[in-house]
């Protein structure tokens, strides 16, 4: 009964991070350390982007940490071997999209900028979009292998 009481614990992790910081991560986490880990938070780095934001300070987020938070998803998802639910976040703004953090391993999908500029009726479209594509959870990490190790930032 106290088990049932107590609410589910995520980790929330930067798409920053070394890969040696993601694999201490990855094994801090194991063993039921943690319900699940968030994929990504903000990034610091501007390296390749081309925008008006480049000189911005604080975190970035939206389409330009797609590729970033994409890789580093990826990295988690084989770290963890899939054992620990992941949330993919950074960048989703379509069932394209979506249907990439879930290539790259991700059990659920969370997407917040997009919102901004599409409007709520965005969750719609990418829930039919994802419907299309069929049995999802056949698709979870299918990608994740070769996406791990792509380079450049996609901004």
């Amino acid at each position: 009964a106290e088990q049932a009481l107590k609410p589910p614990m995520l980790l929330k992790i930067a798409p920053d991070l070394r890969d040696d910081e993601l694999e201490d991560i990855a094994a801090a986490c194991g063993g039921g350390a943690v319900d699940g880990i968030i994929v990504s938070n903000t990034t610091l780095g501007r390296e390749g982007l081309r925008s008006p934001l480049k000189a911005e300070q604080g975190g970035l987020s939206g389409k330009p940490l797609l590729a970033l938070s994409t890789r580093v998803l990826a990295k988690m998802f084989l770290l963890t071997r899939g054992a620990i639910p992941l949330i993919g976040v950074g960048g989703v703004h379509d069932a394209a999209t979506a249907l990439l953090k879930i290539r790259a391993g991700a059990s659920l999908v969370q997407l917040y900028s997009a919102l901004v500029y599409k409007g709520p009726a965005l969750v719609g479209d990418i829930l039919s979009g994802l419907a299309q594509v069929g049995d999802l959870t056949r698709l979870r990490g299918s990608d994740a292998e070769a996406l791990a190790h792509q380079t450049g930032s996609g901004t």
